[in-house]
C-alpha cells in the first residue's frame, strides 16, 4: 500500500507534447532535455499553484512526477487545455512506479547511479533520478516492473528529506492556495521569467517583477506529531493568522515542516492552530532566499 505521499508519475505522449507542457507549466521546457530532470509548477489562471512537478524526458514520453495523491487532479487539470493538441495525458496502457533508491539498491539492480543533482539516466525501460539533494545521496526510481521494490520506511525518509532540502509539494489541502514564489520555486529554479506565455505566468512575472512575494516558505520545527497540509500558523502574541503548513513528517522530538509565512513575521513567536501550547522554532534552508524578499 502506498502511503498518500507517496511519488507517483503521469505519461505524457503526442508529437506535440513539449509544446503543449511549454504552454502550461512555469519552466522552460525547451530546456528539458534526456540527462535532465526539471522542476516546475502547473498553475491556475489566478497564478496559484496547482502542483508542483518534476519532469523526465523518456525516450517514448515526458513524465510528471508529484504526489500520488494529486495525479487526478492534475491530469484533469491539464486535459482541459489538450484541444487540438496531438497529446495524450496520462496514458494509463503502461503504468510507471516511483520507488526511492540507495545506491546499494541501484548497484544490486545493476542500475546507473547518476552523479550530479537532477541528472537522470535512461537504462532500457527504467529511469534513474538522483534527486535534487545536496545533503543526501537519494535516487528515485521510475520503473515499469518491480526491479526494485518500494519500501514504506524510505518513503516516509524521502519526505522528510524533502522538508531538509526545502523542496516543496502541494497536496489537496493546499491545491491553488499559494503562488510560485511562496513555495520558493523561483529560488529552487523551477520558473523561468524569459520563456512565453503559459497559464498563471502574468501573476507569477508581475510578483516577481514588482518584487512583492510578501510569502515564503521556510522550514520549522515543533515539539508535537506532525500537521496536515494546510494547518494554519497563528501569531502569538494576537492569535492572527501567519501561515500555513505545507508540509510536515515526524522526528524523534517531534516533527519538521515546511511552512509559507508572512515574511515580516517569519521568526516571530508563532504557534499551530492543533497545538496552541506549542511554540515553533525556525530552521535554516539549504539555499538563500531571493533578496528582494
Amino acid at each position: 500500500m502506498n502511503l498518500p505521499t507517496s511519488l507517483a508519475a503521469v505519461r505524457i505522449t503526442g508529437a506535440d507534447a513539449k509544446t503543449f507542457l511549454q504552454g502550461q507549466l512555469s519552466n522552460d521546457l525547451n530546456l528539458l532535455n534526456p540527462e535532465r530532470s526539471q522542476l516546475t509548477s502547473c498553475n491556475s489562471a489566478q497564478g496559484r499553484v496547482q502542483a508542483v512537478v518534476t519532469l523526465i524526458e523518456r525516450s517514448d514520453c515526458i513524465v510528471a512526477i508529484l504526489p500520488g495523491s494529486m495525479v487526478d487532479l492534475l491530469v484533469t487539470r491539464l486535459r482541459k487545455y489538450v484541444l487540438r493538441s496531438k497529446v495524450v495525458i496520462g496514458d494509463a496502457t503502461m503504468p510507471l512506479h516511483c520507488i526511492a533508491a540507495t545506491r546499494e539498491q541501484l548497484i544490486a539492480a545493476q542500475l546507473p547511479a547518476p552523479t550530479s543533482l537532477g541528472e537522470h539516466i535512461q537504462h532500457n525501460h527504467i529511469s534513474v533520478i538522483r534527486w535534487y539533494d545536496s545533503h543526501t545521496e537519494r535516487y528515485l526510481v521510475v520503473q515499469e516492473t518491480e526491479e526494485i521494490k518500494s519500501n514504506q520506511a524510505w518513503e516516509k525518509q524521502w519526505l522528510l528529506d524533502d522538508i531538509r532540502a526545502g523542496l516543496p509539494q502541494i497536496f489537496p489541502q493546499t491545491h491553488e492556495w499559494f503562488i510560485a514564489q511562496m513555495l520558493n520555486l523561483d529560488a529552487l529554479s523551477g520558473i523561468s521569467f524569459n520563456k512565453g506565455c503559459y497559464t498563471g505566468q502574468e501573476i507569477i512575472a508581475r510578483t516577481h517583477f514588482r518584487g512583492t512575494v510578501k510569502r515564503r516558505m521556510y522550514r520549522m520545527h515543533a515539539s508535537c506529531p506532525p500537521s496536515m497540509p494546510a494547518t494554519r500558523i497563528l501569531l502569538q502574541n494576537d492569535q492572527s493568522h501567519a501561515g500555513d503548513v505545507v508540509m510536515s513528517a515526524s522526528v524523534e522530538n517531534g516533527c519538521e515542516m515546511l511552512a509559507v509565512l508572512n515574511v515580516a513575521q517569519h521568526d516571530a513567536a508563532l504557534y499551530l492552530e492543533t497545538h496552541p501550547a506549542v511554540t515553533l522554532n525556525l530552521m535554516q534552508l539549504p539555499y538563500h532566499l531571493p533578496a528582494s524578499t
